[in-house]
Protein backbone atom coordinates (compact mmCIF):
# COMPACT_ATOMS: atom_id res chain seq x y z
CA UNK A 1 0.00 0.00 0.00
CA UNK A 2 1.47 3.36 -1.08
CA UNK A 3 0.05 6.57 0.31
CA UNK A 4 0.78 10.08 -0.98
CA UNK A 5 0.06 13.14 1.15
CA UNK A 6 0.70 16.78 0.40
CA UNK A 7 -0.31 20.29 -0.55
CA UNK A 8 0.27 22.10 -3.85
CA UNK A 9 -0.71 25.57 -2.64
CA UNK A 10 1.83 26.98 -0.20
CA UNK A 11 0.71 27.68 3.35
CA UNK A 12 3.30 26.71 5.98
CA UNK A 13 1.00 25.03 8.50
CA UNK A 14 0.07 22.31 6.00
CA UNK A 15 3.63 20.99 6.10
CA UNK A 16 3.07 20.02 9.73
CA UNK A 17 -0.29 18.36 9.01
CA UNK A 18 1.19 16.33 6.14
CA UNK A 19 4.30 15.22 8.01
CA UNK A 20 2.30 14.23 11.10
CA UNK A 21 0.10 12.02 8.94
CA UNK A 22 3.05 10.58 7.02
CA UNK A 23 4.97 9.67 10.17
CA UNK A 24 1.94 7.94 11.69
CA UNK A 25 1.39 5.93 8.50
CA UNK A 26 5.04 4.84 8.36
CA UNK A 27 4.92 3.71 11.98
CA UNK A 28 1.97 1.51 11.05
CA UNK A 29 3.94 -0.05 8.19
CA UNK A 30 2.54 1.88 5.21
CA UNK A 31 4.74 3.19 2.39
CA UNK A 32 4.52 7.00 2.36
CA UNK A 33 5.52 9.63 -0.17
CA UNK A 34 4.81 13.36 -0.31
CA UNK A 35 3.50 15.73 -2.98
CA UNK A 36 4.42 19.36 -2.32
CA UNK A 37 4.78 22.65 -4.12
CA UNK A 38 8.43 23.72 -4.50
CA UNK A 39 7.56 26.61 -2.17
CA UNK A 40 7.62 24.17 0.76
CA UNK A 41 11.11 22.92 -0.06
CA UNK A 42 12.99 25.31 2.23
CA UNK A 43 11.14 24.11 5.33
CA UNK A 44 11.28 20.33 4.76
CA UNK A 45 13.93 18.17 6.45
CA UNK A 46 16.16 16.12 4.16
CA UNK A 47 14.43 12.86 5.08
CA UNK A 48 11.10 14.23 3.82
CA UNK A 49 12.60 15.81 0.68
CA UNK A 50 13.95 12.42 -0.37
CA UNK A 51 10.38 11.07 -0.38
CA UNK A 52 8.81 14.10 -2.08
CA UNK A 53 7.65 14.87 -5.61
CA UNK A 54 7.71 18.66 -6.07
CA UNK A 55 5.14 20.14 -8.43
CA UNK A 56 4.74 23.84 -9.24
CA UNK A 57 5.31 26.95 -7.16
CA UNK A 58 1.80 28.04 -6.21
CA UNK A 59 1.52 30.82 -3.65
CA UNK A 60 -1.56 32.68 -4.95
CA UNK A 61 -4.36 32.42 -7.51
CA UNK A 62 -2.29 33.55 -10.53
CA UNK A 63 0.57 31.11 -9.84
CA UNK A 64 -1.99 28.37 -9.15
CA UNK A 65 -3.55 28.90 -12.57
CA UNK A 66 -0.13 28.89 -14.22
CA UNK A 67 0.80 25.63 -12.46
CA UNK A 68 -2.52 24.02 -13.36
CA UNK A 69 -2.05 24.81 -17.06
CA UNK A 70 1.52 23.50 -17.15
CA UNK A 71 1.90 20.32 -19.22
CA UNK A 72 5.09 19.54 -17.30
CA UNK A 73 3.23 19.53 -13.98
CA UNK A 74 0.45 17.30 -15.32
CA UNK A 75 2.98 14.94 -16.81
CA UNK A 76 4.79 14.66 -13.49
CA UNK A 77 1.54 13.89 -11.65
CA UNK A 78 0.64 11.33 -14.32
CA UNK A 79 3.94 9.52 -13.74
CA UNK A 80 3.15 9.23 -10.04
CA UNK A 81 0.11 7.14 -10.90
CA UNK A 82 1.63 5.13 -13.72
CA UNK A 83 4.97 4.36 -12.04
CA UNK A 84 4.29 4.39 -8.28
CA UNK A 85 0.66 3.24 -8.34
CA UNK A 86 -0.56 4.89 -5.11
CA UNK A 87 -3.49 3.29 -3.33
CA UNK A 88 -4.43 6.53 -1.53
CA UNK A 89 -3.67 10.19 -2.14
CA UNK A 90 -4.50 12.75 0.56
CA UNK A 91 -4.41 16.44 -0.38
CA UNK A 92 -4.58 19.44 1.93
CA UNK A 93 -5.54 22.87 0.71
CA UNK A 94 -7.44 23.60 -2.50
CA UNK A 95 -5.57 23.70 -5.81
CA UNK A 96 -6.79 23.51 -9.42
CA UNK A 97 -4.46 20.53 -9.96
CA UNK A 98 -6.39 18.62 -7.30
CA UNK A 99 -9.14 18.17 -9.92
CA UNK A 100 -6.66 16.42 -12.20
CA UNK A 101 -5.35 14.29 -9.34
CA UNK A 102 -8.89 13.30 -8.35
CA UNK A 103 -9.76 12.24 -11.92
CA UNK A 104 -6.55 10.22 -12.25
CA UNK A 105 -7.36 8.59 -8.92
CA UNK A 106 -10.69 7.39 -10.32
CA UNK A 107 -8.97 6.02 -13.41
CA UNK A 108 -6.32 4.16 -11.40
CA UNK A 109 -8.62 2.94 -8.61
CA UNK A 110 -6.82 5.08 -6.07
CA UNK A 111 -8.74 6.56 -3.10
CA UNK A 112 -8.72 10.37 -3.32
CA UNK A 113 -8.90 12.04 0.10
CA UNK A 114 -9.43 15.80 0.37
CA UNK A 115 -9.12 17.73 3.64
CA UNK A 116 -11.77 20.45 3.52
CA UNK A 117 -10.38 23.24 5.69
CA UNK A 118 -12.94 25.88 4.67
CA UNK A 119 -16.22 24.23 3.64
CA UNK A 120 -18.37 27.33 3.40
CA UNK A 121 -18.23 30.96 4.54
CA UNK A 122 -21.59 32.33 5.64
CA UNK A 123 -20.38 35.83 6.49
CA UNK A 124 -18.20 36.62 3.50
CA UNK A 125 -18.19 40.34 4.31
CA UNK A 126 -15.97 39.58 7.32
CA UNK A 127 -13.12 39.07 4.83
CA UNK A 128 -13.55 42.51 3.31
CA UNK A 129 -12.60 43.88 -0.10
CA UNK A 130 -12.37 41.78 -3.24
CA UNK A 131 -11.55 38.64 -1.24
CA UNK A 132 -15.17 38.23 -0.17
CA UNK A 133 -16.21 37.81 -3.84
CA UNK A 134 -13.46 35.30 -4.53
CA UNK A 135 -14.99 33.09 -1.86
CA UNK A 136 -18.01 32.44 -4.13
CA UNK A 137 -15.69 31.18 -6.88
CA UNK A 138 -13.70 29.11 -4.41
CA UNK A 139 -16.84 27.37 -3.14
CA UNK A 140 -17.98 26.66 -6.70
CA UNK A 141 -14.69 25.03 -7.67
CA UNK A 142 -14.49 23.14 -4.39
CA UNK A 143 -17.96 21.74 -5.06
CA UNK A 144 -16.72 20.46 -8.44
CA UNK A 145 -13.68 18.86 -6.79
CA UNK A 146 -15.87 17.07 -4.26
CA UNK A 147 -17.73 15.38 -7.12
CA UNK A 148 -14.60 13.24 -7.61
CA UNK A 149 -13.61 12.96 -3.94
CA UNK A 150 -13.89 9.58 -2.21
CA UNK A 151 -13.29 10.80 1.35
CA UNK A 152 -13.71 14.36 2.60
CA UNK A 153 -12.16 15.18 5.97
CA UNK A 154 -13.39 18.04 8.15
CA UNK A 155 -11.87 18.97 11.49
CA UNK A 156 -14.57 20.55 13.63
CA UNK A 157 -18.30 20.18 14.24
CA UNK A 158 -18.69 23.67 12.81
CA UNK A 159 -16.87 22.63 9.63
CA UNK A 160 -18.99 19.48 9.41
CA UNK A 161 -22.24 21.44 9.65
CA UNK A 162 -21.10 23.99 7.08
CA UNK A 163 -20.04 21.14 4.78
CA UNK A 164 -23.51 19.60 4.96
CA UNK A 165 -25.08 23.00 4.34
CA UNK A 166 -23.01 23.74 1.27
CA UNK A 167 -22.57 20.25 -0.23
CA UNK A 168 -25.75 18.29 0.62
CA UNK A 169 -25.34 16.06 -2.44
CA UNK A 170 -21.83 14.87 -1.63
CA UNK A 171 -21.74 11.17 -2.53
CA UNK A 172 -18.45 10.23 -0.89
CA UNK A 173 -17.65 9.55 2.74
CA UNK A 174 -17.26 12.46 5.15
CA UNK A 175 -15.04 11.96 8.20
CA UNK A 176 -14.61 14.23 11.21
CA UNK A 177 -10.92 14.05 12.18
CA UNK A 178 -9.12 16.73 14.24
CA UNK A 179 -6.30 18.78 12.81
CA UNK A 180 -3.06 17.10 13.84
CA UNK A 181 0.48 18.42 13.98
CA UNK A 182 4.05 17.30 14.38
CA UNK A 183 4.72 17.60 18.11
CA UNK A 184 7.73 19.88 18.36
CA UNK A 185 8.11 19.58 22.10
CA UNK A 186 7.08 20.55 25.58
CA UNK A 187 7.93 24.04 26.81
CA UNK A 188 6.06 24.26 30.12
CA UNK A 189 9.29 25.17 31.89
CA UNK A 190 9.93 28.37 29.89
CA UNK A 191 10.54 31.28 32.26
CA UNK A 192 10.94 34.12 29.76
CA UNK A 193 7.32 34.52 28.68
CA UNK A 194 6.67 38.21 28.10
CA UNK A 195 4.30 38.81 25.16
CA UNK A 196 0.60 38.90 24.45
CA UNK A 197 0.70 37.71 20.85
CA UNK A 198 -1.44 38.15 17.74
CA UNK A 199 -0.60 35.90 14.79
CA UNK A 200 -1.21 37.75 11.54
CA UNK A 201 -1.26 38.87 8.89
CA UNK A 202 -3.70 41.53 10.15
CA UNK A 203 -6.46 40.73 7.64
CA UNK A 204 -10.09 41.78 8.30
CA UNK A 205 -11.37 38.31 9.31
CA UNK A 206 -8.80 38.15 12.12
CA UNK A 207 -10.14 41.39 13.60
CA UNK A 208 -6.86 43.29 14.07
CA UNK A 209 -8.87 46.34 15.14
CA UNK A 210 -9.80 44.54 18.35
CA UNK A 211 -6.15 43.64 18.90
CA UNK A 212 -5.13 47.30 18.57
CA UNK A 213 -7.93 48.37 20.92
CA UNK A 214 -6.63 45.91 23.51
CA UNK A 215 -3.10 47.32 23.17
CA UNK A 216 -4.38 50.89 23.61
CA UNK A 217 -6.54 49.99 26.60
CA UNK A 218 -3.62 48.17 28.22
CA UNK A 219 -1.44 51.24 27.78
CA UNK A 220 -4.06 53.60 29.20
CA UNK A 221 -4.28 51.43 32.30
CA UNK A 222 -0.47 51.25 32.63
CA UNK A 223 -0.56 47.44 32.83
CA UNK A 224 2.99 47.08 31.57
CA UNK A 225 2.01 44.40 29.04
CA UNK A 226 4.13 43.87 25.93
CA UNK A 227 2.43 42.87 22.69
CA UNK A 228 3.71 41.03 19.63
CA UNK A 229 2.37 40.80 16.08
CA UNK A 230 3.78 37.89 14.03
CA UNK A 231 3.33 38.01 10.26
CA UNK A 232 4.69 36.22 7.21
CA UNK A 233 3.25 39.03 5.07
CA UNK A 234 4.64 42.56 5.16
CA UNK A 235 2.69 44.79 7.55
CA UNK A 236 2.15 48.04 5.64
CA UNK A 237 -0.07 50.05 8.00
CA UNK A 238 2.13 52.41 10.05
CA UNK A 239 -0.27 52.19 13.01
CA UNK A 240 1.38 48.92 14.05
CA UNK A 241 4.75 50.63 14.46
CA UNK A 242 3.71 53.64 16.55
CA UNK A 243 3.31 51.95 19.94
CA UNK A 244 6.41 51.27 22.01
CA UNK A 245 4.69 48.29 23.68
CA UNK A 246 3.86 46.62 20.36
CA UNK A 247 6.58 44.76 18.48
CA UNK A 248 6.11 43.53 14.90
CA UNK A 249 7.96 40.40 13.83
CA UNK A 250 7.86 40.09 10.05
CA UNK A 251 9.63 37.38 8.09
CA UNK A 252 8.44 35.70 4.90
CA UNK A 253 10.06 32.42 5.84
CA UNK A 254 9.53 31.86 9.54
CA UNK A 255 10.67 28.32 10.25
CA UNK A 256 9.06 26.06 12.84
CA UNK A 257 11.77 26.73 15.42
CA UNK A 258 11.47 30.52 15.14
CA UNK A 259 7.68 30.49 15.26
CA UNK A 260 7.71 28.04 18.17
CA UNK A 261 10.16 30.20 20.11
CA UNK A 262 7.90 33.25 19.73
CA UNK A 263 4.86 31.31 20.94
CA UNK A 264 6.88 29.89 23.84
CA UNK A 265 7.79 33.45 24.83
CA UNK A 266 4.10 34.37 24.94
CA UNK A 267 1.91 34.53 28.04
CA UNK A 268 -1.18 34.27 25.85
CA UNK A 269 -2.19 34.33 22.19
CA UNK A 270 -5.09 36.57 21.12
CA UNK A 271 -7.60 35.25 18.57
CA UNK A 272 -10.38 37.88 18.39
CA UNK A 273 -11.52 36.50 15.02
CA UNK A 274 -14.76 37.54 13.32
CA UNK A 275 -15.21 34.04 11.88
CA UNK A 276 -13.35 30.73 11.94
CA UNK A 277 -14.26 27.08 11.51
CA UNK A 278 -11.15 25.86 13.36
CA UNK A 279 -7.83 27.45 14.19
CA UNK A 280 -4.33 26.08 13.73
CA UNK A 281 -3.06 29.12 15.67
CA UNK A 282 -4.91 27.98 18.79
CA UNK A 283 -3.77 24.37 18.52
CA UNK A 284 -0.13 25.26 17.87
CA UNK A 285 -0.29 27.60 20.88
CA UNK A 286 -1.47 24.69 23.01
CA UNK A 287 1.46 22.60 21.77
CA UNK A 288 3.76 25.05 23.54
CA UNK A 289 1.55 25.33 26.63
CA UNK A 290 0.36 28.81 25.66
CA UNK A 291 -3.26 29.69 26.54
CA UNK A 292 -5.50 31.81 24.30
CA UNK A 293 -7.89 34.69 24.77
CA UNK A 294 -10.44 34.15 22.04
CA UNK A 295 -13.69 35.31 20.53
CA UNK A 296 -16.53 32.84 20.88
CA UNK A 297 -17.34 32.51 17.18
CA UNK A 298 -17.69 29.67 14.69
CA UNK A 299 -15.85 26.55 15.76
CA UNK A 300 -13.47 28.26 18.20
CA UNK A 301 -15.53 27.35 21.26
CA UNK A 302 -14.96 23.68 20.37
CA UNK A 303 -11.25 24.13 21.07
CA UNK A 304 -11.15 26.75 23.82
CA UNK A 305 -12.40 25.66 27.22
CA UNK A 306 -13.22 28.79 29.22
CA UNK A 307 -10.82 29.28 32.14
CA UNK A 308 -9.28 25.85 31.48
CA UNK A 309 -7.28 26.28 28.26
CA UNK A 310 -8.06 29.94 27.68
CA UNK A 311 -10.62 32.66 28.05
CA UNK A 312 -13.68 32.97 25.77
CA UNK A 313 -15.49 36.24 25.06
CA UNK A 314 -18.30 37.29 22.75
CA UNK A 315 -17.07 39.17 19.72
CA UNK A 316 -18.69 42.48 20.74
CA UNK A 317 -17.50 42.33 24.36
CA UNK A 318 -15.99 45.58 25.64
CA UNK A 319 -12.23 45.78 25.38
CA UNK A 320 -11.86 45.99 29.18
CA UNK A 321 -13.17 42.43 29.46
CA UNK A 322 -10.52 41.24 27.00
CA UNK A 323 -7.94 42.79 29.32
CA UNK A 324 -9.63 40.97 32.20
CA UNK A 325 -9.20 37.72 30.25
CA UNK A 326 -5.48 38.38 29.83
CA UNK A 327 -5.22 39.12 33.56
CA UNK A 328 -6.96 35.84 34.39
CA UNK A 329 -4.45 33.92 32.24
CA UNK A 330 -1.55 35.68 33.98
CA UNK A 331 -2.83 34.86 37.46
CA UNK A 332 -3.55 31.22 36.65
CA UNK A 333 -0.84 30.57 34.10
CA UNK A 334 0.81 27.36 35.44
CA UNK A 335 -2.50 25.48 35.68
CA UNK A 336 -3.90 26.67 32.37
CA UNK A 337 -0.60 26.14 30.54
CA UNK A 338 -0.47 22.54 31.75
CA UNK A 339 -4.08 22.01 30.62
CA UNK A 340 -3.22 23.35 27.15
CA UNK A 341 -0.27 21.02 26.70
CA UNK A 342 -2.23 18.01 27.93
CA UNK A 343 -5.18 18.80 25.65
CA UNK A 344 -2.84 19.04 22.66
CA UNK A 345 -1.03 15.79 23.39
CA UNK A 346 -4.25 13.84 23.89
CA UNK A 347 -6.04 15.15 20.80
CA UNK A 348 -3.91 17.03 18.24
CA UNK A 349 -0.42 15.55 18.34
CA UNK A 350 0.37 13.43 15.28
CA UNK A 351 0.40 10.32 17.47
CA UNK A 352 -3.40 10.54 17.54
CA UNK A 353 -3.58 9.70 13.81
CA UNK A 354 -3.30 6.04 14.77
CA UNK A 355 -6.86 6.21 16.13
CA UNK A 356 -8.17 6.90 12.62
CA UNK A 357 -5.87 5.14 10.17
CA UNK A 358 -7.72 1.83 10.10
CA UNK A 359 -10.98 3.43 8.99
CA UNK A 360 -9.25 5.92 6.66
CA UNK A 361 -6.74 3.78 4.76
CA UNK A 362 -6.93 0.30 6.30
Amino acid sequence: MTIYVGSLSYSPVFKSHCCAFGKACEEEGYSVRYLFSHEYEWMLPEGIKEKTEFVGRSINISSMMKDALSFKNREKIGKIFSENQPTHIYMHNYHFLNHYIAKLSKRHECVFIYHVHEPYTQNKKAHGGFHQYLLYLFEYFQRKLLENTDIAIVSSNEASQLFDLSYPDFSGRKMLIPLMFEDLGNSLDRKDREYITFVGPPVPAKNPEKFLDIVKCSNRSNLGLRYLLISRSKVKDSIYFKDKNLQVFFKVRINDEEFGDLIQRSIAVLTPYKRETQSSVILVSYMYGTPVVSSNVGGLSEFVSHKKTGYLLDLDTEVEEWIEGISYIQKNFPRISMNCRKYFVENFSGENWKKYLDVLVG
